[in-house]
């Protein structure tokens, strides 16, 4: 039996969990891999994430155009190519979020101050993360928004091979192996940047080291993951459908296994 009724649902709720934790709001994104066919991906319609449900989930080939049957009725999300482009560029990524995430968007416009890691659960977005500008290749007379292939590839060239990439007076692109680290690593960087603003305003802050993030990205399985959506799910009223619990390194060993 097909396991797409679930994925769906995972997609639906991962639409509300980013909304109530005031990572998208009325606008922003998340989509994933087709897990039968990974030259395509599953977005909604453009629709406010805490509205979306299944019927609003459509198909798109990696060039970001429409595919597949029954789709949606209404218009996709203009910037889908984001999630096209990405996911052409990166084999290994699985799913993808586009926020405006509020505490994240001032760390695109202010030059002097790095953005980057410094509390553990935030690790993977690394010690210092990349910030893309449209204007070095676009010119200043676009609305900042990545309406083509174009834009989506030279924002994907930006975030490279890390798990996270700035956008100039727009917001951030973050990636993930699954959907839950997608949604996980995306509420914990908006709560990373609260934290880093008041560091900031309090004095010299200390980043994770390299070593650091890299220890804690490793370690960063199925136990923590699972143990975060279960709660998400809950708080947005969601159904829960466990996955695999396996634990990464860094647990005490005298933990039990089974």
């Amino acid at each position: 039996m097909s396991n797409m009724p679930k994925i769906l649902d995972d997609l639906v709720t991962a639409n509300h969990v980013l909304a109530k934790h005031n990572v998208v709001d009325s606008f922003g994104h998340v989509s994933i891999r087709h897990p039968e066919n990974p030259e395509h991906y599953l977005l909604s319609r453009a629709r406010a994430p805490a509205c979306v449900d299944q019927g609003d989930i459509m198909e798109f080939a990696l060039d970001s155009k429409v595919v597949g049957h029954n789709q949606a009725p209404g218009k996709p999300y203009s910037e889908r190519f984001i999630h096209g482009a990405i996911y052409a560029a990166r084999p290994d990524v699985m799913a993808v979020v586009h926020n405006h995430s509020p505490n994240v968007v001032p760390f695109t416009v202010v030059k002097s101050r790095r953005f980057g890691a410094i509390m553990h659960m935030a690790a993977p977005i690394g010690c210092c993360v990349p910030n893309w500008d449209i204007a070095t290749k676009f010119g200043d007379r676009t609305n900042l928004l990545v309406t083509s292939n174009d834009m989506g590839r030279d924002l994907a060239a930006t975030l490279g091979n890390n798990s996270a990439a700035l956008m100039r007076g727009h917001g951030a692109v973050v990636v993930g192996k699954t959907l839950r680290e997608v949604v996980f690593l995306s509420i914990y960087m908006e709560l990373n940047a609260e934290m880093l603003i008041k560091a900031q305003a309090m004095g010299e802050v200390t980043f994770l080291s390299e070593g650091e993030v890299e220890a804690n990205a490793r370690g960063r399985a199925g136990f923590t993951l699972e143990r975060g959506w279960e709660n998400f799910c809950r708080e947005v009223g969601r159904p829960y459908y466990p996955l695999a619990m396996e634990m990464g390194p860094g647990f005490s060993k005298t933990d039990p296994t089974q």
